[in-house]
């Protein structure tokens, strides 16, 4: 029995470029444009403490939730599926496959300067210790610039985020260029 594509786009990034405010874009647009969509932010369906000493960053619970939130989705009338998180290896992908049958999976890269990821993580941060995501943001930055992950890389700074957004769709394919 074939099963139908799930046109997916997967917004990643380091940590700090904006994946979760793009993805939260998207997904407004999408609903004003009329589009079924669902909306899913990888790492937040993943906060689950302990994590397993053979599993610290809780790949297995974030795809298990996933599948159960796509069917659930599904179920309601979504069609397709906007995603996000940090993407190191496209091996990843096989994962949401598994969780998403049919998924046909566009993976954009967001960039903004490291200056730019820094006072957006202090913002964020603000009342507690930025430290541990600045790290982070530093260690990621040449990992993903060199990865190849993307099919697509689109710059996240010095516009507005409905803009990024706009552009993530029409790479896509999924809505017109504005």
């Amino acid at each position: 029995m074939a099963t139908d594509a799930v046109p997916v786009v997967l917004i990643t990034g380091v940590v700090g470029v904006g994946k979760t405010t793009i993805t939260g874009e998207a997904s407004r647009l999408l609903r004003e444009a009329g589009i079924a969509a669902a909306a899913i932010d990888l790492a937040v369906i993943g906060n689950c403490w302990p994590a397993p000493p053979d599993d610290p960053w809780n790949e297995d619970v974030i795809h298990r939730n996933l599948a159960c939130m796509w069917a659930n989705y599904q179920q309601a009338g979504a069609a397709r599926l906007l995603l996000c998180r940090v993407l190191e290896s496209r091996g990843l992908l096989a994962r949401v496959r598994e969780a998403v049958p049919g998924a046909e999976i566009t993976v954009v890269g967001l960039r903004a300067p490291l200056e730019t990821v820094r006072a957006r993580i202090r913002a964020r941060e603000s009342g507690r210790d930025p430290q541990w995501y600045l790290d982070v943001a530093e260690y990621l930055a040449p990992r993903l610039e060199n990865a190849g992950v993307e099919d697509h890389v689109l710059a996240n700074h010095g516009r507005p985020a409905a803009d990024v957004a706009a552009e993530v769709l029409s790479v896509a394919g999924w809505l017109p260029a504005r």
